[in-house]
């Protein structure tokens, strides 16, 4: 689909009133989106445990640790990876109560389905005795969403404002997000990053995968991943100034000075460059001004995990290697 045309239709879906424009995304989500296909193992899963590794190298454990996940969307594919994988307690927060119990019992039986390659997936987190314990709760797991839920130790906080949660101060061991700090204002994210400081224990992780990548690029391959960093604020409103289509546009870099500013040091930054971004790049890519004094690898990096710890902690943490892609 043309970009300009997706831009377009989904303006149109955000000004409906509300009730009825989510029902509209929903379907056009269903139709044309990410909910065309189920597949959890392809992104959740495979999150999930880049997640538990990312934890292990600094020597924490997933077992019997408290998670908050920020974001989780139409599904809860995520916090169930983990707790197959021996997590206590998930709590999930969203702005908009987007979760749907028909998704969520459509990824559940793709599950039930595959446990040979869930169980390839998670590695060695299948071979352990939790593992199996839970997996054959999931093969028997209630129809009601509320008692899945339940049973899976997963809570639900939504519409919830993530700025200030009710949450005792050091109460999370990690807290999570998966492609959501893209679609958050700067001027919110400062907000959420502080009090996701505020609810870390001493010794926690922030564990972050980000997607740097213009999502418009994802339907109309005739752009490129950075094809939204021509635009000027203004214009770039016009085109995705709504809640469905908006990004912040922020890049790695940016991303790591606003972890810093919230109290917390980056002691990983693993990053993917886009090669034809990058090439564009150096072939003369027109870009905004507020994107010209970075390092085409900065502009050009498409994704990235980043891992930052309480600023103090990072002495009873495992030293591990940071490569950092930006300027």
């Amino acid at each position: 689909m043309n970009w300009k045309q997706k831009a377009m239709i989904q303006k149109f879906i955000a000004m409906l009133p509300s009730k009825l424009s989510y029902a509209v995304h929903y379907q056009f989500q269903r139709w044309f989106g990410g909910l065309r296909t189920v597949d959890p193992t392809q992104e959740h899963l495979v999150g999930a445990i880049t997640i538990a590794n990312y934890i292990t190298r600094h020597g924490g454990t997933i077992d019997s640790k408290t998670f908050l996940e920020l974001g989780p969307g139409r599904r809860v594919n995520l916090p169930i990876a983990l707790w197959l994988c021996g997590a206590s307690r998930i709590i999930t927060v969203d702005i908009n109560p987007y979760l749907k119990s028909k998704v969520v019992f459509e990824n559940i039986a793709y599950l039930q389905k595959n446990e040979k390659r869930v169980a390839s997936i998670l590695g060695e987190y299948a071979s352990r005795p939790i593992f199996r314990e839970r997996f054959q709760q999931l093969l028997h797991a209630p129809c009601n969403l509320q008692a899945l839920l339940k049973m899976l130790n997963i809570e639900y906080l939504a519409p919830a404002d993530a700025t200030h949660l009710d949450l005792p101060g050091e109460s999370v061991d990690y807290y999570l997000s998966y492609n959501v700090l893209e679609y958050i204002p700067p001027e919110v994210l400062k907000h959420i990053l502080l009090e996701g400081r505020r609810i870390l224990r001493p010794g926690g992780l922030h564990v972050h995968s980000l997607d740097f990548s213009d999502w418009f690029a994802v339907s109309d391959h005739s752009i490129s991943g950075i094809h939204f960093l021509q635009f000027n604020e203004e214009e770039w409103k016009y085109y995705a100034g709504n809640r469905y289509m908006y990004q912040n546009r922020l890049r790695v870099d940016d991303y790591v000075r606003a972890l810093e500013e919230s109290g917390l040091n980056s002691l990983i930054v693993d990053s993917v460059i886009d090669q034809r971004a990058l090439q564009d790049l150096k072939s003369g890519f027109r870009l905004d001004e507020q994107f010209r004094g970075k390092s085409p690898e900065t502009n050009a990096t498409s994704r990235a995990w980043i891992v930052a710890a309480r600023k103090g902690d990072e002495q009873t943490l495992t030293t591990t290697s940071v490569a950092l892609a930006c300027s």
